[in-house]
């Protein structure tokens, strides 16, 4: 008889009291693999994200947000009024009762209300407890921005992502992708694990110190190497080690790659049939290629407008040049490649209907694909997760109800 798959974290319980991105999305991948997660909200109102456009609307006015549901499939919510003495002795016993506590408030809150690393720890010895904040929360690694609170887009301007993204003469840009939140939620994660792990070893938690500055520093590190090497910070549009890079206009779109060696360089000169550029005494390297743009820009942009996206493509594959399509999130949503893979999410939600969503980007060869459930009504899990967690009765969950506790 074969033995049913199972996922690597069923039996790990997560408490999350998360919002906006970083901390969903750090718990949905726990929960991806099989993590029990009860997301704790404040009642009536819960994740503010919940409240954020696009949303879908049922027949009987009930609405979701698409950047809620994004962010928080397979999760159980439970609405808990922690400035009350009762609520908060309830949320002391769930951390008792937990593996992990992820926490990405504004530095400090949970200090404030009495649960420091310390006391947590003394609650329960075996909590590994995940602080995701701007800059990092660590006592004996504090700095000056250690209290400030921060978004996506802050980050990217002090990472340096913002300093790299635009033309050579306009404004520095943001990347309209979340690139520090989902990134710093992919360490966080894999910084439980570690703490996970090293319980295995020592059955004792730890605090995960996750830092989004950090993270988005870390995403930039090549920047930070070519200042160590050459004392000059790069700048957007100034590529001066390696080119060509970047997109290029087919007649049907555009392409991009990226030049790093010379091998790739006569490559592509064999691709685009222009091999006298290979030991052209303005193409011979990275470095000259780079500061002879206005020569070589021009002989790239003639041969790829000439051809459609799948002709210089097929061409460049040909000769083992990488080149990829620049591609719509409709391209993305429809991609073949993607659907073999089974990298997307499709959610049966009561309200939204069945949305298509990305999935979880990590796959394990004995786990099984993931079967995602619908994001949380708020408070969806109050009676379950107090019942069968803590053990409360019917009539006692419906006082605390009464009560205004949850």
């Amino acid at each position: 008889m074969t033995e049913k798959k199972r996922r690597p974290l069923e039996g790990i319980r997560v408490l999350a009291m998360e919002q906006f991105i970083a901390g969903p999305s750090c718990s949905m991948m726990l929960a991806d693999m099989g993590a029990e997660v009860i997301k704790v909200e404040r009642p009536k109102v819960g994740d503010p994200r919940r409240h954020f456009p696009p949303f879908a609307e049922n027949e009987k006015g009930e609405k979701i947000g698409g950047g809620f549901m994004c962010f928080n499939r397979s999760k159980k919510s439970l609405t808990l009024n922690t400035k009350s003495e009762e609520g908060f002795n309830i949320l002391k016993e769930l951390i008792k009762n937990s593996d992990v506590l992820i926490e990405n408030f504004r530095p400090d809150t949970l200090g404030r209300m009495g649960l420091t690393y310390e006391s947590l720890h003394e609650l329960n010895p075996r909590l590994v407890y995940a602080t995701l904040s701007g800059f990092g929360r660590m006592k004996g690694y504090e700095g000056p921005y250690s209290d400030w609170s921060a978004f996506d887009t802050v980050l990217q301007a002090m990472g340096g992502s913002m300093n790299l993204t635009g033309l050579k003469d306009g404004k520095p840009l943001v990347v309209e992708a979340n690139i520090v939140d989902i990134g710093s939620s992919i360490i966080a994660a894999l910084g439980i694990m570690f703490a996970l792990y090293n319980r295995e070893k020592t059955g004792e938690g730890c605090m995960v110190d996750g830092s989004m500055y950090e993270a988005m520093t870390t995403l930039c590190e090549e920047s930070v190497m070519m200042y160590a090497f050459t004392g000059e910070s790069p700048e957007r549009g100034k590529e001066k080690v390696f080119a060509p890079i970047g997109a290029f206009k087919a007649k049907d779109g555009s392409v991009a790659f990226r030049i790093p060696t010379e091998d790739m360089w006569k490559r592509l000169c064999q691709a685009i049939e222009r091999e006298d550029l290979i030991e052209h005494e303005k193409t011979s390297t990275g470095v000259k290629r780079a500061a002879n743009m206005d020569f070589l820009g021009p002989i790239l942009n003639e041969w790829f407008g000439q051809r459609t996206r799948a002709e210089a493509i097929k061409r460049c594959h040909e000769c083992g040049v990488p080149v990829g399509p620049v591609q719509t999130a409709a391209d993305i949503a429809n991609c073949e490649h993607l659907e073999k893979r089974k990298a997307f999410a499709y959610i049966d939600d009561p309200v939204a209907g069945r949305k298509k969503l990305m999935g979880c980007p990590v796959k394990l060869s004995n786990v099984p694909d993931i079967s995602p459930t619908p994001p949380p009504r708020l408070g969806e899990h109050n009676r379950e997760v107090l019942q069968d967690v803590l053990g409360y009765s019917a009539e006692k969950v419906a006082e605390l109800v009464e009560q205004g506790i949850i």
